[in-house]
C-alpha cells in the first residue's frame, strides 16, 4: 500500500489503554483465586499464546499484469464501547456510543503473486478464529473474513472487470439529499439523483476503479449507500451506526475511512463493517470537515480549524499536523484531490456552495467557483481512473503499485509477528533456578519480527525489533535469542548492543561456540534506555523459504553470568548454559523428556504473550492482575486463550502497572 499501508497497524485496541476509560475490576468482584503454586497445570503445557497456521490462496481471474496482491489481517469481533459527544455539520450536539475495534493495525502479511495457488505460513494468537483478507488486482479490491480451522485457513475469491474511463469530474452531496456533479471547466453543477430513504448526507467518496460512489446518511441508523456511476443506481449496503462529516476512499487498500469527532473508523465498503478505529491526536477543534488521500497515500483531514496532514503511528493513534497557514473564510467541509494531485475543498455559506484550491503543504488557498447549490462534500472521478501505473522501477517483476520496496530489486513484500504495528512480549523471572514471585516483571521485552521477501516470496532479510518495557530489579540481565536455522544461511547480523565485554561474536555478529546461531541483543538491560527501540537486521546469504527460519528461542542471562540462562518453558538452553544449575533449588527440568525451565508445579520462569503485556506490580502474582490466567493454565491452554486482552473482567488494574 506504499506509505499508508505501512502506517496501518500495534496490537489489538492498544491505544485504548491510554485513550479510553478502563473497566476496572475491584478485588471484591473477582472470585477468590489460588496462589500460583496451588495451580494444577498439565505436565506438557507449554504456555504458548500463539500458533503457526498454513494459509492458502486460490484464484482464477487476473488482469493483464498477471499479478495479485493479498493483505492479511488478524480479525477479532470483540469491541469496547466509549461514550462521545460531538457537534455535527448542522450544529446539532450528538451523543453517541462508539464501538472501538481494530483489524488493520494487525496486518500480518503481504504477498504478491502471479501463481493461481499459493501457501503462506504465518503465526497468529491462539484465540484468533478469523482472518481478514484483502485481494487487490491492480486497484480492483475484494475482501473476505475467512475462518481459521485448527492450523489451516483458505481464501478463494474471483474479481470483476472494470468499466471504461470517463472525463475527470467532481461528485458531491449535501444535507438536503442531493447527489450532483460539478464540471469546474464549464462551471456547471448538475443534480443527478437524490439519496435513498429521503436521506441527506455530509459525506461522499469514490472508488474510481469500481466506479462507485459511497455516502453515509445523516439520520439514524446512518446507512452506508453506494451509487453505481454507470448504472445510475443506488444500493443500501448496511448501517454504520454513527453520523459524521468526513469520508474518503483509499485507493491503496480499497477501504473507506470515515471520521467524526476525534476518531477515524475504517470501513469495509462491501458490508459497512468497522475494521479499525483510530484516535486523532492534535486537532485544535474536532467539529466538521472532511477526509481524503493524496496520490502517495497520505491522509488529510479538515475540521473547523483548518487542514491537517495525518501520520499513522504505532497503535491506534493518528497524529494530525496542522498545515493551514491563514484563517479560512469558512471551514473546508469538503476535501478531494484531483487527477493532478491538487487539493480541492468546498464550503457551504447560506444556500450556496464555494470551491477552492488549497496548497497541501502550506494550507494557502485560492477561491475558484460559486454554485447555487449547497456543497457538503466532494469526491473526484479521475480523468483516467483505470490508468494505475504499471511501472516497475526496480525491475524485480513486481509493479510499483504493489511493491513495498519499489526502488529495491531484492525486496517486494513483508510479513509480521505479531502484526505490522503490534508488539508481542517476553516476560521473565530472574531468580532461576530458585522460585520467583510470579509477577513476571523482572525483565519485560516487547518484540516484533518482520520477514522481508523478494519477488519470488523468499525471505532476504529479517528485522528484529525490541523495546525494554520494564526492568524489575537491580540485576544486570542480558537478553538474546537462539535461531533454529542453519548458520550458513546467515550472512550478517547488525544492530545488537553489547557494552559489558561479556560476549564474543564472530564476523557475522553471532555468538561464538554455539551449534545453533545465537544473537545477543544486549548484555545489560540497564545500559539500554527503556522504551527505546532496538532494531537488529539479519541478512541471509541467499533468499530462503520462511519455513527454514524456524522457531525463535528467546532467553535472558542473569546479572552478568552468561552461563545462567532463563528460557521459555520447554525451550532448551544454548550450548553456553551451565547445566549444573538444572535440577537445583526449584528447577524441575528433565532433559530426557525435553521439559525445561518449569518447577515441580509445572510453572514457568518466562512467558511469551503475543500481545503488548500490561505487567503486574512488584510482588503481585500474575493471577491477581489477570484472573483468567489460572483457568487458561489449568486447562492446558484450551480455555480463556485471550486471558491477557483488555476485555471486561479480564484485568484487575489494582495489580497491574499502567503506562
Amino acid at each position: 500500500m506504499k506509505k499508508i499501508i505501512l502506517f496501518l497497524g500495534l496490537t489489538f485496541i492498544a491505544f485504548l489503554l491510554t485513550k479510553c476509560k478502563k473497566d476496572f475490576v475491584s478485588p471484591d468482584e473477582i472470585q477468590p483465586v489460588q496462589q500460583m503454586t496451588d495451580l494444577d497445570v498439565p505436565q506438557d503445557f507449554d504456555y504458548k499464546t500463539a500458533k503457526d497456521i498454513e494459509l492458502t490462496f486460490k484464484s482464477t481471474k487476473r488482469k493483464a499484469t498477471n499479478q495479485i496482491k493479498y493483505d492479511v489481517y488478524l480479525y477479532d469481533e470483540n469491541k469496547l464501547n466509549k461514550d462521545i459527544t460531538y457537534v455535527d455539520e448542522a450544529g446539532n450536539t450528538i451523543n453517541a456510543t462508539v464501538q472501538l475495534t481494530d483489524a488493520l493495525n494487525n496486518k500480518i502479511a503481504t504477498i504478491v503473486t502471479d501463481k493461481p495457488d499459493i501457501t503462506l505460513h504465518v503465526t497468529i494468537p491462539t484465540y484468533i478464529t478469523s482472518l481478514y483478507v484483502v485481494r487487490n488486482e491492480m486497484g480492483v479490491f475484494s475482501s473476505s473474513v475467512i475462518s481459521v480451522n485448527g492450523n489451516k485457513a483458505a481464501f478463494e475469491q474471483n474479481t470483476y472487470k472494470t468499466s471504461a474511463t470517463v472525463n475527470d469530474i467532481f461528485y458531491g452531496t449535501n444535507g438536503g439529499g442531493d447527489l450532483f456533479t460539478i464540471d469546474e471547466n464549464t462551471k456547471e453543477l448538475t443534480v443527478i439523483s437524490s439519496l435513498p430513504n429521503n436521506d441527506g448526507s455530509y459525506t461522499c467518496a469514490i472508488d474510481p476503479v469500481a466506479r462507485k460512489l459511497y455516502t453515509i446518511g445523516n439520520s439514524y441508523p446512518y446507512y452506508l449507500y453506494s451509487y453505481d456511476i454507470d448504472a445510475a443506481s443506488w444500493k443500501t449496503i448496511g448501517t454504520v451506526g454513527y453520523g459524521g462529516p468526513r469520508l474518503g476512499f483509499n485507493q491503496n487498500d480499497g477501504l473507506l475511512y470515515f471520521s467524526t469527532y476525534s476518531y477515524v473508523f475504517v470501513l469495509d465498503p462491501s458490508n459497512a463493517s468497522i475494521l479499525s478505529v483510530y484516535y486523532l491526536s492534535g486537532l485544535q477543534t474536532t467539529s466538521g470537515g472532511d477526509l481524503t488521500f493524496d496520490s502517495a497515500g497520505t491522509m488529510y483531514i479538515s475540521t473547523t480549524s483548518g487542514l491537517y496532514r495525518c501520520e499513522f503511528t504505532d497503535g491506534n493513534t493518528i497524529n494530525a499536523i496542522w498545515v493551514s497557514s491563514e484563517s479560512l473564510p469558512n471551514y473546508p467541509n469538503s476535501l478531494t484531490f484531483d487527477s493532478n494531485d491538487e487539493l480541492w475543498w468546498a464550503t457551504a455559506i447560506g444556500d450556496e456552495g464555494y470551491t477552492f484550491i488549497m496548497d497541501k503543504v502550506t494550507g494557502g488557498w485560492q477561491s475558484r467557483s460559486t454554485y447555487s447549490t449547497v456543497i457538503h462534500d466532494l469526491a473526484t472521478l479521475p480523468y483516467d481512473e483505470s490508468a494505475i501505473p504499471t511501472t516497475d522501477t526496480d525491475g524485480d517483476g513486481i509493479v510499483d503499485f504493489y511493491d513495498e520496496f519499489p526502488d529495491d530489486p531484492t525486496k517486494a513484500s513483508s510479513s509480521y509477528t505479531p502484526s505490522i504495528y503490534g508488539w508481542g512480549t517476553y516476560a521473565f523471572e530472574d531468580l532461576w533456578p530458585s522460585q520467583g514471585d510470579f509477577d513476571f516483571n523482572d525483565l519485560v521485552v516487547n518484540y516484533r519480527y518482520t520477514n522481508i521477501a523478494n519477488a519470488d516470496g523468499l525471505v532476504v532479510e529479517t528485522k528484529l525489533n525490541y523495546v525494554i518495557k520494564n526492568i524489575g530489579g537491580s540485576f544486570r540481565n542480558g537478553f538474546g535469542i537462539q535461531l533454529n536455522i542453519d548458520e550458513s544461511l546467515i550472512k550478517q547480523v547488525t544492530g545488537y548492543r553489547l557494552t559489558e565485554a561479556l560476549i564474543t561474536v564472530d564476523s557475522k555478529g553471532l555468538e561464538i561456540n554455539q551449534s545453533k546461531p545465537v544473537i545477543i541483543v544486549f548484555d545489560n538491560a540497564w545500559t539500554n534506555d527503556q522504551n527505546r527501540e532496538i532494531e537488529l537486521t539479519i541478512t541471509y546469504s541467499e533468499p530462503i523459504d520462511a519455513a527454514l527460519i524456524g522457531d525463535y528461542n528467546p532467553f535472558i542471562f542473569i546479572d552478568g553470568d552468561r552461563e545462567r540462562e532463563v528460557h521459555l518453558s520447554n525451550m532448551p538452553p544454548t550450548d553456553l548454559a551451565n547445566l549444573s544449575y538444572f535440577g537445583t533449588f526449584d528447577d524441575n527440568s528433565d532433559f530426557t523428556t525435553q521439559s525445561f525451565y518449569k518447577d515441580k508445579n509445572n510453572l514457568p520462569w518466562a512467558i511469551d504473550i503475543i500481545h503488548d503485556f500490561v505487567y503486574p506490580t512488584e510482588k503481585s502474582e500474575i493471577i491477581l492482575g489477570y484472573p483468567y490466567f489460572a483457568k487458561w493454565a489449568e486447562s492446558g491452554g484450551l480455555s480463556y486463550t485471550d486471558w491477557y486482552k483488555e476485555i471486561d473482567g479480564y484485568r484487575n488494574y489494582d495489580y497491574l502497572v499502567q503506562d
